[in-house]
C-alpha cells in the first residue's frame, strides 16, 4: 500500500516509529508487510483502522499505472460486495496525483 506524507504523519502521531511501518522502494513510500499482511493487520483486524492510510480507505479500488485506469483488485475476497461511484474514482485519481507529486519531490531532493 502506497503512503502519502499525511498518512505517515497520521500514523506517527499514534506513536509508531516510521521504521516500523514504512519501506522505501524507488522513492515510493509503502506500508511494510509481515507474513504477507500489513504490519498493522493481525489476520482478523487492523490495529490502526480509525487512522488507516487513505489508500486503505479506497481499497479494493486500485490504480493500474500501466493502463492509467482504476479497477477493483481481483485478489480481494470482498470484491463482489464492493460498490463505488464516480466520486470515489475522482478521489482516487486525485490521491494518485498527490502520491506521484510527493514522489517527484523526493526524487528532486536526492538529485
Amino acid at each position: 500500500m502506497l503512503l502519502s506524507n499525511k498518512d505517515i504523519e497520521k500514523i506517527q502521531n499514534k506513536g509508531y516509529k516510521i521504521n516500523y511501518f514504512v519501506r522505501r522502494k524507488n522513492d515510493w513510500l509503502k506500508l511494510k508487510n509481515k507474513d504477507k499482511k500489513c504490519v498493522f493487520h493481525n489476520g482478523k483486524f487492523c490495529s490502526i483502522y480509525d487512522n488507516r492510510p487513505d489508500g486503505c480507505n479506497f481499497y479494493p479500488l486500485i490504480f493500474d499505472d500501466e493502463y492509467k485506469n482504476i479497477l477493483v483488485d481481483e485478489e480481494c475476497p470482498f470484491k463482489d460486495n464492493f460498490r463505488f461511484n464516480s466520486y470515489d474514482i475522482k478521489r482516487l485519481y486525485k490521491f494518485v496525483k498527490l502520491l506521484k507529486s510527493e514522489r517527484n519531490n523526493r526524487i528532486k531532493k536526492t538529485d
